[in-house]
């Protein structure tokens, strides 16, 4: 099958332009009395998957039949004709929906890279979004945490510029939105003023096309809203037919001087936000961090239980990792944190040995071997290192580099070692629970991401359905398709059903596996033996084609 060059042309545009080309030609030898040459039958398909087992993204049982397309859309489902222009043989292969990843951070790659973003349009791997494809994610959702572009058109407008591998949809990201209003001296209590300006805006961002508002609340400025100014956003979202989703205010175990946990407060408050708008809530990337030995998974979960008997629409994502991955300054109280990172205050020399005690601290449950950092461009030499090697390069204790680090302008990205396996393994089998990478787009060798960003899928399948059986394949497939379609309305996605877009998968369950690690994180996953978006053959015998069939999607 011949690959577009770099200006994006498709497979199926080319073939179009060849017909058009064949029909000319046809007509002009027949002109001159060459009236035997005929044109070539349209084929009953574009493209058609035969002999594969259909999962078909909800818990239905498997069956085998053939898959018809034409077009974008699928057309026929059964026993079908050979008759197609290209032919897929998935025989001892599964046919899955594209997986759908509504949280993740591709717009970061984009717009951390400032005017180096434009270096996408030459490189394949980052136009491409290959670390996704290879794990079989057709359709990716961005804006998270509150970060990303504040305007849902200059994003969709790059996306749609560099014709992008996978279809986007977009939330709104508070924390964004917020820092474009007031800059970087944020207030905590809005004024009326201030509040109806975010109204408007959230208002703005959901009628462009957004899904809903997303919030970051461990992060600057997010910290610092209270509840009333995100129940009074999220009514904006809910009156717009969107959904709330947050990375809650604490994630840890940690118990404060009243008997509570962090977590535990945290996802109530999230749920009171839907309980009072009224809006469907997604709880992103649910754990528990360290210190977790105050709180148990079933803590957790008997909280979001209670609000779901009671008929709220609440679902959580999670990756199947017990690392996590954000800013070094995650580490820090809030207190030692403003909009704009750490307050120059805290970069004075008393103010330097206050957070060197601080982290101190935080480092008795979570030691300087056990953080990582990924991304520190000021000092390249830093990345794949812990803090604690980093120190040790430098003759300095653990808590001298960190403070250092967290007090530069640019603040370094790190993974940390700070969740319990256990408990990763103790929500994943809840059927509201959706499979979500929180990864980036990363074209190959640039920094050091979490291993998630280019094995999340692979990964639960290989280890949590087929090693150790520990939840269904079907189950799996659902939590990875439908599921994320109908929590965040993408529309005719997440199915193998006639007239849904033709975002397929075909899986071998005997090859699929995740290749990357901490240590070596730019690693495709395999498995993923053929790809398609929107009826474009993306992967092709587990080799990315080059083709992009991406598209920008839009709420209504």
């Amino acid at each position: 099958m011949s690959k577009p060059n770099e200006t994006g042309t498709t497979r199926r545009g080319f073939l179009q332009q060849t017909a058009v080309a064949a029909i000319g030609l046809s007509v002009s030898m027949q002109a001159v009395g060459c009236s035997q040459i005929q044109i070539t039958r349209e084929h009953a398909y574009d493209v058609l998957i035969r002999n594969g087992q259909i999962y078909d993204g909800t818990n239905s049982n498997p069956y085998f039949a053939d898959i018809g397309i034409k077009g974008d859309r699928i057309v026929a489902i059964g026993d079908l004709d050979n008759d197609a222009a290209t032919v897929i043989d998935a025989d001892e292969k599964v046919i899955t929906p594209g997986f759908i990843d509504i949280h993740t951070h591709c717009d970061l790659t984009f717009k951390k890279a400032g005017w180096k973003r434009y270096g996408a349009y030459l490189m394949p791997s980052w136009k491409g979004n290959y670390n996704y494809l290879y794990q079989g994610v057709t359709t990716v959702v961005t804006g998270n945490c509150g970060w990303g572009y504040s305007d849902i058109n200059e994003w969709m407008d790059l996306v749609d510029s560099v014709s992008f591998g996978t279809n986007v949809y977009q939330l709104a990201p508070h924390g964004v939105i917020r820092e474009a209003l007031f800059g970087n001296n944020q207030p905590r209590i809005l004024t009326q003023n201030q509040q109806e300006a975010m109204k408007r805006r959230v208002q703005e961002e959901m009628e462009k096309g957004c899904v809903g508002l997303s919030t970051g609340l461990e992060y600057a400025p997010g910290f610092l809203s209270t509840t009333e100014e995100l129940i009074e956003l999220a009514r904006i979202a809910r009156k717009c037919g969107g959904i709330y989703t947050t990375h809650v205010r604490d994630e840890s175990g940690k118990r404060y001087p009243d008997g509570r946990i962090g977590v535990i407060e945290a996802v109530k408050e999230a749920i009171e936000i839907g309980r009072r708008a009224e809006v469907p809530v997604e709880i992103s990337h649910l754990k528990i961090s360290a210190p977790f030995e105050n709180v148990s998974a079933d803590q957790l979960l008997d909280v979001i239980e209670q609000a779901r008997m009671e008929g709220m629409d609440i679902t959580a994502d999670q990756y199947p990792y017990n690392l996590s991955s954000t800013t070094l300054t995650y580490l820090l109280p809030n207190q030692y944190l403003s909009g704009s990172g750490v307050p120059d205050r805290f970069k004075t020399r008393d103010g330097k040995q206050q957070i060197r005690n601080e982290i101190a601290q935080v480092f008795t449950y979570l030691g300087p071997e056990k953080t990582y950092i990924t991304f520190y461009p000021e000092k390249s030499d830093f990345e794949g290192k812990t803090i604690a090697e980093i120190a040790e390069m430098e003759g300095r204790t653990p808590e001298e580099s960190y403070v250092d680090m967290v007090c530069e302008d640019t603040v370094p990205l790190a993974i940390f070692y700070a969740q319990s396996l256990k408990i990763v393994e103790d929500l994943m089998p809840k059927d509201y629970i959706i499979t979500a990478s929180d990864g980036w787009t990363i074209p190959k060798g640039m920094t050091m991401p979490h291993p998630r960003t280019y094995g999340t899928f692979p990964k639960k399948l290989k280890e949590y359905v087929i090693k150790r059986k520990m939840i269904s394949l079907s189950q799996a497939i659902r939590s990875m398709t439908s599921l994320p379609a109908e929590k965040f309305n993408i529309k005719a996605r997440g199915k193998i059903a006639v007239n849904y877009y033709a975002d397929i998968a075909v899986i071998d369950l005997q090859s699929v596996t995740d290749h990357a690690t901490v240590a070596s994180p730019h690693q495709y996953s395999e498995g993923i033996t053929h790809l398609l978006v929107n009826g474009e053959l993306s992967i092709e015998d587990g080799v990315a084609t080059g083709i992009r069939g991406g598209r920008t999607l839009r709420r209504g």
